[in-house]
């Protein structure tokens, strides 16, 4: 699969995005005033945590779904060419940190080749059959 390098520079924007989110997540949790005296670093750290999480999920759930509709409802099986249905899968994916995430993956299936195939992100040209 292509990978496709995220600069330094996007990369802290979104940070500070994110801090900033986690700004408005931590007034949500304990409003204006904040924590009170109370409230442990465990606690804290419990709300950081699940909001992280949160947050990977939206994120992830995002950028996967748009990148499999771009597939359209068909794809050219890389073996013979002929059109082929988009079907979704559920699939398990552990992403960094350790966190599990449910990915409705697009597959599809060439009944002439009797295969299955994982539709890329660019579509490559068929190959010729061989008799």
């Amino acid at each position: 699969m292509a990978r496709r390098k995220v600069s330094s520079e996007q990369l802290q924007n979104i940070h500070d995005l994110a801090a900033g989110w986690g700004r408005i997540v931590a007034t949500r949790a304990f409003g204006e005033a904040g924590p009170g005296t109370d409230v442990d670093l465990d606690a804290m750290e419990e709300i950081a945590a699940a909001a992280a999480a949160g947050l990977t999920q939206g994120t992830f759930s995002t950028l996967l779904e748009q990148q499999a509709q771009r597939l359209g409802s068909e794809q050219p099986c890389p073996q013979c060419g002929k059109a082929c249905t988009v079907q979704r899968h559920d699939r398990t994916l552990t992403v960094r940190g350790g966190q599990q995430l449910t990915h409705s993956e697009p597959i599809c299936h060439c009944p002439d080749c009797r295969r299955d195939f994982f539709p890329p992100t660019t579509a490559a040209p068929p190959r010729r059959p061989r008799l």
